[in-house]
């Protein structure tokens, strides 16, 4: 079972292998905190009844949403407790740039963007073949935390979409993408490309501890930001 609330566009997803059996996009016009509970429950339903009960619990632990990754992460680690199960965190970006992937088969190269907040832009730049090696032969430095991921004023990345436009594809929140959003791949369930992270991380045995596990919110809060200016 993978769970991804790292903004508005939360969702859930089931995989079996690497098919993806179910996925559900929570609604965007009400928040994480309403929506996710009802979902996961008529998830888990589902999976009861199709005999398919998770063998995993994974979760996108960030960067994103202050509120969303909270919720999102205390969800998975509550989950994984109490249905005694393994727990694998996946970074945001990379999840997001998996589902994408994963829907375009022919896409190579692609870059992962969410709205950081306060005008800044998270950036993640992937490549399929070090994203989502074969399972057969994974590397066992393979990470779920790729060390890809920029924090840009609004500036820098204009000039990083104007060195590389139209040679890429990028993909993630609307609100970033704005005048690129032509070049850029629709963005997909992102719990797929939690799950299908997850997958890999399970098969090196690469667990997260969920009681110690916390968001990676990756830069202050305004609150932390103006508390340490003063």
């Amino acid at each position: 079972m993978a769970i991804e609330t790292t903004g508005r566009l939360g969702s859930v997803a089931v995989l079996r292998g690497q098919r993806i059996i179910r996925k559900v996009n929570l609604n965007p016009n009400q928040r994480s905190a309403s929506t996710l509970a009802p979902a996961l429950q008529d998830v888990l339903k589902w999976c009861q009844q199709q005999g398919h009960p998770p063998a995993l619990v994974s979760v996108a632990d960030g960067p994103g949403s202050f509120t969303g990754l909270r919720i999102g992460v205390t969800t998975a680690k509550t989950l994984s407790y109490a249905l005694d199960l393994p727990l694998v965190s996946v970074d945001s970006l990379a999840a997001i740039a998996t589902a994408a992937l994963h829907a375009h088969p022919d896409c190579q190269t692609i870059w992962a963007v969410l709205n950081a907040y306060r005008g800044q832009v998270f950036l993640g730049k992937f490549v399929r073949s070090t994203l989502l090696p074969d399972l057969p032969s994974l590397p066992l430095n393979w990470t779920t935390h790729p060390a890809t991921t920029q924090i840009l004023q609004p500036d820098e990345w204009a000039e990083e979409l104007k060195k590389k436009l139209p040679d890429i594809q990028v993909t993630g929140d609307k609100h970033v993408l704005g005048a690129c959003s032509g070049y850029a791949l629709p963005r997909e369930c992102d719990a797929v490309g939690v799950g299908l992270q997850a997958i890999r991380a399970m098969a090196l045995q690469h667990f997260s501890d969920p009681m110690q596990l916390v968001p990676r919110y990756l830069k202050p809060s305004a609150a932390e930001e103006k508390a340490n200016s003063s």
